[in-house]
């Protein structure tokens, strides 16, 4: 009878064979230690960009010092960040919401304001590489000016969510300024370094030669080239990390190491609706598949983010199954989530 590692391997190497697949890589552990399972393809770079996991890695920062008592989330964002960053961000009812953002909606994307991201929407029908790499990125007033064009749906905890990039640039602010560092700094000195996390690294315009050295991106069948682009997310999505790396993060993460198990129940407790079987904490994403596609036990929650760029990193507080993979492509969201089931499915084989 094939074990484990086996029915992981075919799950690899037959989604690794898809032509809209770069560089596919998986890691699977368990929480005992039983599993230690890991797969790239043949001849693949260790490193790739996870994208919008690097959300995570920000909220974590951030309730650190909600637990250390030098902050809350209820706590109002002007406290913190100077008026003029927030002030036309959110004008719902023709009403200026500056001073009603708390720390919450900007981890929990509840403040209502707009994602300036969608105004930096790629044209599939264009030449994706040459477009990205001459695509000289943006800086974090830009896409407040952005924002502040946009029109807002709803105001600030209001009982809605909605994915919105600029909330976590001015997470990256917020983080900067509670810290006293650059982002950058605040992550290699609070959980890079005490993790061992020796190939995570924050993509910035100083460090566009990571981009280089990771995983080649895929937009469709095109080659993306938009290191300048990526180097501007920052806290949105700007980690160049490795299965490795990002697997030891979830766990210190599920495990209490970084966040202890109070202030991590404070992060996934209070959900709203997101994306179809996604609701969002505070910084974490809670995907709810059925039992039938997992063989999870119940409830089937797994905790966690996803990247646009295929990248997925979920754990099984029940079972204590955690997935890191990542399929280094931007247009096929769907293969990236065929990926983490077919790795839950085999994982919980016996």
């Amino acid at each position: 009878m094939p074990t484990r590692e086996q029915h992981l391997d075919r799950i690899a190497q037959k989604l690794s064979r898809d032509s809209r697949v770069s560089e596919l890589q998986l890691r699977v552990t368990d929480r005992e230690g039983t599993l230690d399972y890991s797969w790239a393809a043949p001849g693949s770079r260790a490193s790739h960009a996870i994208a919008s996991s690097t959300k995570t890695f920000a909220a974590v920062l951030v309730l650190r010092k909600v637990a250390a008592g030098e902050l809350t989330l209820e706590q109002p964002l002007v406290s913190i960040l100077p008026r003029e960053h927030l002030v036309r961000l959110n004008n719902y009812g023709w009403t200026d919401r500056a001073d009603e953002f708390t720390v919450r909606d900007i981890l929990a994307h509840t403040s209502g304001i707009p994602n300036y991201y969608a105004q930096k929407a790629l044209d599939p029908r264009s030449d994706i590489a040459a477009v990205t790499a001459a695509d000289k990125g943006w800086s974090y007033w830009h896409t407040l000016q952005v924002a502040r064009q946009m029109s807002a749906t709803f105001p600030p905890h209001s009982g809605r969510a909605e994915y919105s990039f600029t909330n976590y640039q001015l997470v990256g602010r917020l983080i900067e300024s509670v810290y006293g560092c650059s982002l950058a700094e605040a992550l290699n000195r609070e959980l890079f370094t005490p993790l061992g996390l020796r190939d995570t690294a924050l993509l910035t315009p100083e460090s566009l030669h990571l981009f280089d050295t990771a995983s080649p991106l895929l937009y469709g069948t095109q080659s993306y080239r938009g290191a300048r682009r990526l180097a501007s997310l920052g806290a949105e999505g700007a980690l160049i990390s490795t299965t490795a790396d990002t697997m030891r993060f979830l766990r210190a993460l599920m495990d209490g190491e970084v966040l202890d198990p109070e202030t991590l129940e404070l992060a996934v407790s209070d959900r709203l609706p997101l994306f179809p079987r996604v609701t969002y904490g505070v910084g974490i994403m809670a995907l709810s598949l059925p039992r039938l596609l997992t063989r999870l036990p119940r409830p089937g929650i797994l905790l966690g983010h996803a990247g646009m760029t295929g990248h997925v990193m979920f754990a099984d507080p029940v079972s204590g199954l955690a997935v890191v993979g990542t399929i280094n492509q931007l247009a096929a969201p769907r293969l990236s989530f065929r990926l983490l089931i077919g790795a839950l499915r085999a994982a919980r084989r016996r």
